[in-house]
């Protein structure tokens, strides 16, 4: 299976590690083999390494150094933040930061809620198993 996503420009990236994690940038511009200009609406332009950065299969038709204006129609215009949500990767993110963002009591309703219902399942279960007919003993 050949390798899909180049660090190009256009190219959509989730930044994987710092304060800015869970940010989705677009590649404006490779400045050598290990950093590149980033660029999203909302954020400012600048300058991050390849390791910070996880490539994305969403990618947006930029110029070379695109204006702040353009890469924010062509970001809206691709719908850049709506596809990566419907991604796997985008709702594991989603699934991460809601578990992130629970309570305790929160988790707590949640492990009383799974208990209960493991009650329910047991007791329809034996209940089945004693209603069945009983299997005739194997000869030998």
């Amino acid at each position: 299976m050949p390798f899909k996503r180049y660090m190009e420009i256009g190219r959509v990236a989730f930044i994987n590690f710092g304060s800015e994690y869970g940010q989705l940038v677009v590649v404006s511009d490779i400045l050598d083999q290990n950093r590149a200009l980033v660029d999203a609406p909302g954020q400012a332009r600048r300058v991050v390494n390849f390791k910070r950065l996880a490539l994305t299969d969403i990618k947006i038709e930029l110029p070379r150094m695109a204006a702040k204006k353009v890469v924010v129609a062509k970001f809206a215009e691709a719908d850049v933040l709506k596809k990566f949500a419907a991604s796997a990767w985008g709702r594991k993110v989603a699934k991460q930061t809601a578990q992130a963002a629970t309570t305790d009591f929160d988790r707590f309703k949640a492990a009383v809620a799974k208990a209960k219902k493991a009650r329910v399942v047991r007791k329809v279960l034996s209940t089945l198993k004693k209603s069945a007919p009983k299997a005739a003993p194997k000869k030998k």
